[in-house]
């Protein structure tokens, strides 16, 4: 079906490129999303996506928009691998997404016409570029999701261009006396290599109308790129967490299960059509995709949830080791092994003041100054997870923590090790501890953040700027001295945390005086000033076990309230 010419070779570099550079605005896309908070986001997804229909309709508005469902299936792995979209929605949309790209069908049977999506490429990283580097904040996570997106659209840009010659090489003339089956492998092998199945109907629909082909043989080209298209989401799933996978292998099924089923019954189809009064074969074409999509889509949506758990079961969740460096050493070399437990303790540390700050939406803005930890990483680091993901993988760190230290203390130790093995269990468990109480009120603040009254905005920002004054004082514990932390500055701190905590829980009872906040109110309240307490006084008393001597760690416990 190929001419072969001097002039059709393979782009193989520009190919590669592409990919590589798709992969990466993926990781860099899923960071802006996390970094971001989520909530804007994460709030028009489950708009979008709050139940199967709505979902469904946001995949066919988005991708008849677009006119690329390769785009929208990327931009799905992006917001579940940032832990924004739940599997069932992310097969919803791609089910709807698969009815929305037939829509190019219909414009180019219709007009002639096909917007090039790609053209957004270039704009998107020139803002998306700008907003990065010159602004602050949320409008530097928002240009690093624009930027994203655009180096996404140019990566698969590159993909398509890189082969546009094997496109412009097919001669249509050798489509003719082709058996079914060897359509439908064309249609696959096309819409896979030029990543696009819009463009294979082009062809396809250019074949129909010079009377090269005969309808019942195009639409076999139309099924098999339906089928071809999904390599892109494969790709996007390379190096991708099970979730991604499942995704993607779902994608696959859905349209491998639809695509046998059309082309079995591709006659009886094209004769539904013939009834309903469209006898131009170009309609006839689109039509066709449109319906056998459709029927598809209206066969799997009641299927949503089954089908999930189906794809849950067979791609099996990764299994994770959050720890670094406690499987370099043995538990035999116990001065290497109390090394790699305390690494590992500051990463747990330096999680927790992140988890501190993620649970404000927007995040709160990482202070000037250093992390309260020795940790290289640092917290800009933890923002490729979502909140929930990195305190889930917290947990998991705490417990591969427990396990080693268990092995180790299974062997002879120091006096002098035992006892600092014993403080790096305790700051690990004390700042998991302190974890979980933000965890515990993360949704209040949330739908603080959100339509709320005027008490609720007002006590957020109170909140917020608690924990704000509270991060900048952890970042300056280590001003003066690059690993450890003064017992008396970490004292004055944690009786700060009571004053703020004994103010805001005065001003909310005073407030219920004055009639400024409902009753019903002042639990919720009280109950996040709590909390934000103990989050606070927890990771303190963790930093003061990883840092200071065991006496001195025991005193900054008993130190009572101011």
């Amino acid at each position: 079906m190929l001419r072969r010419t001097m002039e059709s070779t393979l782009d193989i570099w520009r190919l590669l490129a592409g990919v590589a550079l798709f992969l990466f605005a993926m990781t860099q896309l899923e960071a802006a999303l996390q970094a971001l908070g989520g909530r804007s986001v994460a709030l028009f997804l489950k708009r979008q996506a709050r139940n199967r229909v709505t979902a469904v309709l946001s995949g066919i508005a988005t991708t008849a928009f677009l006119q690329s469902s390769s785009v929208v299936g990327l931009m799905v792995l992006a917001f579940t691998g940032a832990g924004l979209l739940a599997l069932p929605s992310a097969l919803a949309i791609i089910f709807g997404s698969n009815l929305g790209t037939t829509a190019t069908g219909w414009i180019v049977a219709t007009l002639g016409f096909k917007f090039e999506i790609f053209t957004l490429a270039y704009p998107s990283i020139a803002i998306g570029g700008a907003a990065l580097l010159f602004g602050r904040g949320r409008w530097s996570d928002g240009g690093r999701a624009l930027l994203g997106l655009g180096l996404l659209l140019l990566g698969l840009h590159y993909m398509k261009q890189s082969v546009a010659g094997i496109e412009q090489l097919i001669d249509i003339e050798d489509l003719a006396g082709r058996a079914p089956w060897q359509y439908l492998l064309f249609g696959v092998i096309v819409a896979a290599v030029i990543q696009s199945s819009s463009a294979t109907i082009m062809i396809t629909l250019a074949a129909l109308n010079a009377e090269i082909i005969s309808l019942p043989n195009a639409v076999a080209v139309a099924i098999g790129a339906d089928l071809g298209t999904t390599t892109t989401v494969l790709i996007g799933t390379i190096k991708g967490s099970a979730e991604k996978k499942r995704v993607a292998l779902g994608h696959v099924i859905f349209n491998a299960v639809i695509a046998t089923a059309a082309f079995a019954l591709r006659t009886p189809l094209l004769g539904l059509i013939a009834v309903l009064g469209i006898e131009d074969p170009l309609y006839s074409l689109v039509a066709f995709h449109s319906l056998f999509n459709l029927i598809g889509l209206l066969v799997f949506l009641p299927l949503t949830a089954p089908f999930a758990a189906f794809l849950e079961r067979l791609v099996e969740a990764d299994e994770v080791r959050e720890a670094h460096y406690l499987s370099e050493v043995s538990p035999g070399v116990s001065e290497a092994s109390l090394a790699a437990i305390e690494r590992e303790t500051s990463a747990l540390i330096a999680r927790a003041v992140h988890l501190a700050a993620a649970a404000f939406d927007p995040s709160l803005e990482v202070p000037p100054g250093r992390l309260p930890v020795p940790h290289k990483r640092g917290i800009r680091e933890q923002r490729r997870r979502s909140f929930e993901e990195l305190y889930h993988a917290s947990k998991t760190l705490e417990g591969e923590i427990v396990e080693f230290a268990l092995s180790l203390q299974t062997g002879e130790l120091e006096e002098q090790d035992s006892i600092r093995l014993g403080q790096l269990l305790t700051a690990a468990r004390r700042s998991l501890r302190s974890a979980k109480a933000i965890k515990d009120v993360r949704h209040n603040l949330v739908d603080f953040a959100g339509p709320a009254s005027t008490a609720e905005r007002r006590y957020l920002d109170r909140f917020a700027d608690s924990m704000r004054a509270y991060l900048a004082e952890l970042f300056s514990l280590r001003e003066h001295d690059e690993q450890r932390v003064d017992f008396a500055d970490m004292a004055a701190l944690l009786q700060h945390v009571h004053r703020q905590h004994d103010s805001i829980h005065e001003a909310i009872f005073a407030d219920v005086r004055d009639g400024k906040v409902d009753q019903t109110l002042v639990s919720t309240l009280l109950n996040v000033n709590r909390e934000l307490l103990n989050c606070q006084l927890w990771l303190l008393i963790a930093l003061g076990n990883y840092h200071l001597p065991e006496e001195q760690a025991a005193d900054l416990e008993q130190i009572p309230a101011a």
